[in-house]
């Protein structure tokens, strides 16, 4: 849920990215933390720390599962929770959570190929649990998330749009130097990721 802003790499991460375009959709959000809680969000960021951001300690919400700017597509929304916590260990903040999504996905007419076949309403399962572990660069930081799921995905044998498996994760991991009143923040990345992405305009894009 992190803000492109405020992230290291200009590109995103192709295992989260797939569950949503540009990680974005239409929905509505209720997100709690203590106040403790937040000033601790509030710090790192004022620190000019890459932290996950301040989405509370819980968040539940509904959305709708199409991706930004395309309309509804069924009459379902999609469900989602996540539970995260920043821990204080010394100097350094140690944030790990877990987070899940259900819903139903519609592939629409302008993201199909003439004479692939699928369901009768072309929708199809789409639902995926996470795991992530965030933490602040003073001087090392880790940002890191898998998430596992079932998505739909076009099967060249069958010829035909389906609900598949789907699996896959990052690492970056990151080093803050300073020097001279100027900052660097080196970092590196491993990404993996195996499925479809389901909202691709791309019918039979496999990762």
């Amino acid at each position: 849920m992190q803000s492109s802003q405020k992230r290291l790499p200009m590109d995103r991460a192709d295992a989260t990215n797939s569950a949503n375009v540009n990680e974005r959709d239409m929905g509505t959000y209720l997100m709690w933390a203590p106040t403790r809680v937040r000033e601790r969000f509030k710090s790192l960021v004022n620190d000019g720390l890459k932290g996950s951001g301040d989405y509370g300690v819980v968040a539940v919400g509904v959305f709708s599962g199409q991706g930004a700017n395309r309309p509804e597509a069924n009459r379902g929304q999609n469900l989602l929770a996540r539970v995260s916590y920043p821990f204080a260990v010394g100097r350094q903040v140690i944030e790990p959570g877990v987070a899940a999504y259900r819903g139903m996905y519609v592939v629409t007419a302008d993201q199909r190929s003439a004479g692939v076949k699928g369901t009768s309403n072309w929708s199809y399962r789409d639902e995926r649990v996470l795991a992530s572990l965030s933490i602040a660069p003073k001087p090392f930081g880790l940002l890191a998330e898998y998430n596992l799921g079932r998505g739909p995905e076009f099967n060249p044998v069958t010829d035909s749009i389906e609900t598949r498996r789907l699996g896959g994760g990052f690492v970056t991991a990151t080093y803050r130097l300073r020097r001279g009143g100027q900052e660097l923040l080196p970092f590196v990345r491993y990404q993996v990721y195996e499925g479809a992405r389901s909202t691709s305009a791309m019918p039979a894009a496999n990762w």
